[in-house]
């Protein structure tokens, strides 16, 4: 059974951090711009991995970019709005 995990790795000049996801059994090792980080301290090592599993659990939260949460559905009022309310023409279905 796959459980998120984490993990410090001792390496020659210090700690890699890394994290298993729980929809996948390989373990991944965090980057900074695509190179793995390596930390002082073990403790450090398993923080970070520990905050990279939190955020590709969570991503970063539900509004990303500071964009009012209902500005697509007013887009989307504004382009099908009589669909949406249940007014307009009403299309019949045929079954074949």
């Amino acid at each position: 059974m796959n459980d998120a995990e984490i993990r410090a790795v001792p390496e020659s000049n210090g700690f890699r951090a890394e994290f298993k996801k729980i929809h996948r059994s390989d373990w991944q090792a965090v980057c900074k711009n695509g190179v793995t980080e390596l930390f002082d301290t073990k403790d450090q090592a398993e923080v970070a991995a520990y905050r990279a599993l939190m955020k590709h659990l969570f991503g970063d939260g539900i509004v990303r970019d500071g964009e009012k949460a209902g500005a697509a559905l007013s887009q989307a009022e504004e382009k099908f709005g009589k669909l949406l309310r249940g007014g307009g023409k009403t299309v019949a279905v045929e079954r074949r």
